[in-house]
């Protein structure tokens, strides 16, 4: 019981947090570098001070909160409630400013570390996990143990704001007339939806849980989701997901039945020709 409280505590100690609001504002700095292209923060004209800094903020703000704001609108809570904690918005805001704004850019150094990365994957592994759990168990209560709306809830309580992104693809598309926005999940959600769909067997006591309880199978995800973290950090494992996802969407989407009709078609029928051959004298 006791450890059960102190792991529920412990996304909201004081180091989790620093560590969760560093994380997601070295991911939104290196994304934008990745977007910008040629662009570069240091050097040249173009520096992280031209970037609109009251924008970026406002974008590592709802980045931050994008789970909690999400899951509260889903689950009939007020959205912005998590907002209104000032102390955490404060520190949010000077983590993001340190690492954006430092001078001789010292924040964005000691967060590209190996170290760092390491230490700030395993905490925001734990507070994943934790988030979808409750957002699971929530979504029970009030949706009335409804198996969609539980995973809906844990899959966007664990994504935070990588859930919009599949939206903001079609709106894309439908805005522009064109198919250059690409529709799909990222891996974060993919995993916040596979997990969602384990917190939800153990709800109704599946047997593809093999009898594990909410406390046993949290430890037990806890381990193998922070070694898929690490898996993460040292190789690229976005190809296996792909060869996975390929092997399910041949398999159950029409590839295996296309193939096999393909393997059992009529071959069509020769036609007649003459087999002789008139001499030229004939």
């Amino acid at each position: 019981m006791n450890a059960r409280l102190i792991l529920r505590q412990l996304p909201n100690h004081l180091i989790f947090r620093i560590l969760h609001y560093s994380l997601i504002s070295q991911q939104l700095r290196e994304e934008l570098v990745v977007s910008a292209g040629s662009f570069r923060l240091k050097g040249g004209g173009n520096k992280v001070l031209e970037w609109q800094p009251f924008v970026l903020w406002l974008a590592n703000l709802l980045l931050n909160y994008a789970g909690d704001i999400l899951g509260n609108l889903l689950l009939g809570s007020l959205p912005l409630e998590p907002l209104c904690n000032t102390a955490d918005i404060l520190l949010s805001s000077l983590i993001w400013y340190c690492i954006f704004y430092c001078p001789f850019d010292l924040g964005h150094f000691v967060t590209s570390t190996l170290a760092f990365r390491i230490l700030a994957t395993a905490m925001s592994t734990i507070s994943q996990v934790l988030l979808i759990d409750r957002g699971v168990h929530l979504a029970g209560q009030v949706y009335g143990n409804a198996p969609i709306p539980m995973l809906v809830v844990g899959t966007v309580v664990g994504s935070g704001a990588e859930v919009l992104k599949p939206m903001a693809s079609l709106l894309i598309n439908r805005c522009q007339h064109n198919q250059m926005a690409i529709l799909k999940l990222s891996n974060n959600s993919k995993l916040a939806l596979f997990l969602s769909l384990l917190f939800m067997l153990e709800i109704y006591k599946n047997p593809m849980i093999m009898g594990f309880t909410r406390h046993q199978l949290m430890v037990h995800i806890l381990v193998l989701t922070t070694a898929f973290k690490f898996l993460s950090l040292c190789y690229r494992t976005d190809h296996l997901i792909w060869l996975l996802e390929h092997q399910i969407l041949y398999t159950l989407f029409g590839g295996f039945s296309r193939d096999l009709s393909k393997f059992f078609e009529r071959l069509p029928e020769p036609k007649v020709r003459r087999t002789w051959a008139f001499a030229e004298f004939d």
